[in-house]
């Protein structure tokens, strides 16, 4: 069994760290399936196991500031956004982009 990086932090128990951890977990998971990406391929291009990708999409374990870092710009979405912020990097463009394609 893989065991968590050791800067990784557990979330607790409390009300509010569940709910970020189950937050940023639902994010990073439908961001990861979105980009076609394997836990493994994102564990390998950020230096983690894939142990640790897991712990982070199941809620249990949240990564390190410069391992969000990392995986905001693998993803190509704002760092605020998968902690919990309104919305995705280039959201506005991808939708001004559809228009004009459109028009």
């Amino acid at each position: 069994m893989n065991t968590p990086s050791l800067s990784d932090h557990h979330v607790s128990d409390a009300p509010e760290s569940q709910r970020v951890g189950r937050a940023f977990a639902a994010r990073l998971d439908m961001t990861i399936k979105r980009s076609g990406l394997s836990s493994g391929r994102v564990a390998k291009s950020l230096g983690v196991t894939e142990g640790d990708v897991t712990l982070w999409r199941a809620g249990i374990t949240l990564p390190r500031a410069a391992d969000c870092r990392r995986l905001s710009e693998l993803l190509h979405v704002e760092m605020a956004w998968l902690n919990g912020g309104s919305k995705p990097v280039g959201e506005s463009e991808r939708r001004s982009d559809r228009v004009n394609a459109i028009v």
